[in-house]
């Protein structure tokens, strides 16, 4: 089954809904999906969860980064 390259980003700089315990720096991480996130999607990623806000698709070129997807701090699974 065909996999897309993700690239996620979160800006800490970018107004969020939720702020308790947000990131304070920018994230940066890509991972392998068998489809392209939604807008409102949630990804879980080191225990935090981000909510898909814009997702921007790339014309296919081999093994390049299929899409990205900028996300906002959703919340986390921290105690």
């Amino acid at each position: 089954m065909e996999t897309f390259l993700i690239q996620f980003v979160y800006y800490a700089s970018f107004e969020h809904q939720n702020t308790d315990n947000a990131p304070t720096e920018d994230k940066e991480w890509v991972k392998a999906y068998r489809i392209i996130p939604r807008v409102g999607d949630c990804v879980f990623k080191d225990g935090e969860w981000f909510q898909v806000e814009r997702v921007f698709l790339y014309q296919p070129s081999g093994k390049g980064i299929d899409a990205q997807a900028q996300c906002s701090f959703y919340g986390n699974d921290k105690v």
